[in-house]
């Protein structure tokens, strides 16, 4: 009898031992964005369900860290992402601040065999277990559509764009809102470019806004990324009676909501349901901790509201009713089929570049390398065209095209964001940002950008790709430029010999030469420059704009799925950079 209850005693310990909570670090950006709180809201009301469904079995304990708004935010949740580094957590979940500052936390997780999900924004250069969004390309896509739909046809609509570049989500909504309005063949122009992201710095931008143009009719849309800085924006413009001016925007805030009611100056509000956001993180989580396969990108739609149908809008903690957002599709040209091409003279498509290892390296006149050229070269073949590259400063591509000697360019798509005549076609062909550079024996600060470099000696390059983009953020520092053909080799020599602290430039080219170096340098990803993707550029008025721009989508379709993508980055010390695609 003493034996069997013994057995059973151990038995039930048994199945005690195995009931182990797990402990989840949540790292959040800010509890004062209203549409953060709703996020956060959606995913701890999930796992509260998961407990409840599951009592007595392995519960989840999150464990809450709150960055806070702005650089200091950003200072904060580095910090934090650390603190939960030591305490080796079963799983991190971050709402990340910032796409670059938390590279080296996410790569130390990924060493430590910490799965990590991150929601809202991405991280680069690590490995994330799921990363969930919103719909944030689309949802640029169907403000562009109904501005659209706001103006006569033959109208230049004049639109201020108050951007925030550091982030993917607000980037994608910008290239969303443009590629939809260009589809269209709706005119327009670009007359002002600000940033705001958030309160402050919407109140900031509006002041400067308001000052470069006084005037009524100067302006006939303006476009923010988000309702944090897009609400302060509102409120001036109502203030300075600028009642002509239409307001598009992002998220779905409810006093933005009440704008586009009282009509005013907001239209459109592409919302996001901030609650299924985190709910859908959540799920995913639940996924991991139970050894279940986890979709790696899932991207939650958004819901455009206007006037029209503010009834049929849930608020942020609903539930979307399809699976996807609307999606406008461009005005196709017709392809020619392969098999009306002249066999005996293939036809010839004329590329502008500028050349800059990795992408596409010139080593001689006409003799082209670079992981962009190895994949236009297979493409080429695949569609039976003859592909001519034509080495053009980057200042110049986009007279070039205009100018018609080249069928295509390719460029960072910061440089063409804002033209009304041009077509993004085919997939990115990467992803360009600034990347710095120091020696091993240098502690690099947590935030790299102009206030922690402010006293270092800091030596950089354009590169040919970013177009004074580094100037620009670092306005009244001392700094010093390198140009000519052997820059990359001098940046890596002066660093190495300590005539400066950091060299700067685009991150991909300094880790392409890294391939050379031994051990000697430590490459940090920044987003003092932003994050623009690379692709393929053409007139829309050429009826054969998306040829080439097909046969690409098709190629990286195949060589995702077999791995001969990742073959050929390989050779170049660079990765894929899909979970940043839009698809």
């Amino acid at each position: 009898m003493k034996s069997i209850f013994a057995l059973c005693f151990l038995m039930m310990l048994s199945s005690v031992s195995f009931a182990k909570d797990w402990k989840v670090a949540v790292l959040y950006w800010s509890m004062k964005i209203d549409g953060q709180v709703a996020m956060r809201k959606g995913l701890e009301e999930q796992v509260e369900i998961y407990n409840k469904e599951n009592k007595g079995k392995n519960s989840i304990v999150l464990v809450p860290y709150v960055a806070g708004e702005g650089r200091k935010g950003i200072e904060n949740q580095a910090t934090q992402m650390q603190q939960a580094l030591k305490e080796k957590p079963d799983v991190i979940i971050i709402q990340p601040t910032d796409n670059s500052t938390l590279a080296s936390s996410l790569q130390e997780a990924n060493s430590l065999k910490i799965p990590v999900i991150a929601y809202d924004q991405y991280i680069v250069n690590g490995e994330l277990t799921a990363f969930i969004t919103s719909a944030n390309y689309n949802a640029g896509q169907d403000n562009g559509e109904y501005v659209t739909s706001l103006f006569k046809s033959d109208q230049v609509i004049k639109i201020a764009v108050f951007e925030y570049p550091a982030v993917s989500s607000t980037t994608e909504r910008v290239d969303g809102f443009f590629d939809s309005l260009r589809a269209q063949n709706t005119r327009f122009k670009v007359v002002g470019v600000y940033q705001a992201v958030d309160p402050d710095s919407g109140r900031t931008a509006v002041k400067k806004f308001l000052k470069d143009f006084p005037d009524k009719g100067s302006v006939d849309v303006v476009f923010t990324v988000n309702d944090g800085g897009g609400l302060e924006i509102v409120k001036e413009l109502q203030a300075k009676k600028r009642t002509e001016i239409k307001h598009v925007t992002f998220d779905g805030d409810p006093a933005s909501v009440e704008n586009i009611k009282e009509g005013k100056s907001t239209v459109i509000d592409s919302a996001q349901f901030c609650g299924e956001l985190g709910r859908e993180t959540a799920r995913s989580l639940i996924r991991v901790m139970s050894g279940k396969p986890v979709e790696k990108k899932i991207r939650v739609p958004t819901f455009p509201i206007t006037k029209k149908n503010l009834s049929e809008y849930p608020g942020w903690m609903g539930v979307p009713k399809a699976p996807v957002a609307k999606k406008v599709e461009p005005t196709r040209s017709a392809v020619i089929p392969r098999e009306e091409f002249d066999r005996n003279q293939k036809r010839i498509l004329r590329i502008g570049t500028t050349p800059l290892c990795p992408y596409i390296c010139e080593k001689s006149p006409g003799v082209w390398t670079g992981y962009v050229f190895e994949i236009l070269g297979e493409v080429a073949r695949d569609l039976g065209v003859e592909l001519r590259l034509e080495n053009v400063v980057t200042t110049r591509l986009k007279q070039g095209l205009e100018n018609r000697k080249l069928d295509y360019i390719i460029a960072p798509e910061y440089l063409v964001r804002y033209m009304d005549d041009i077509m993004v076609v085919g997939p990115q062909l990467g992803v360009n940002y600034t990347g710095a550079m120091l020696s091993k024996n240098t502690k690099a600060p947590n935030v790299i950008d102009r206030y922690s470099l402010e006293k270092m000696r800091i030596i950089y390059s354009d590169f040919g790709m970013q177009d004074g983009r580094i100037e620009a953020e670092f306005t009244g520092l001392k700094m010093n430029k390198l140009s000519g053909s052997d820059v990359v080799e001098r940046m890596f020599r002066i660093v190495a010999q300590k005539r400066m602290d950091v060299a700067l430039g685009d991150y991909n080219v300094l880790r392409y030469y890294q391939l050379r170096d031994k051990g000697q340098f430590t490459l940090y990803p920044t987003s003092i420059t932003g994050f623009s993707f690379l692709v393929l550029v053409g007139l829309k008025k050429n009826p054969q704009v998306h040829l080439l721009g097909d046969g690409l989508n098709e190629w990286f379709k195949q060589s995702r799925k077999n791995t001969h993508l990742q073959e050929i980055l390989g050779r170049y010390n660079l990765t894929d950079w899909n979970m940043l695609t839009r698809d």
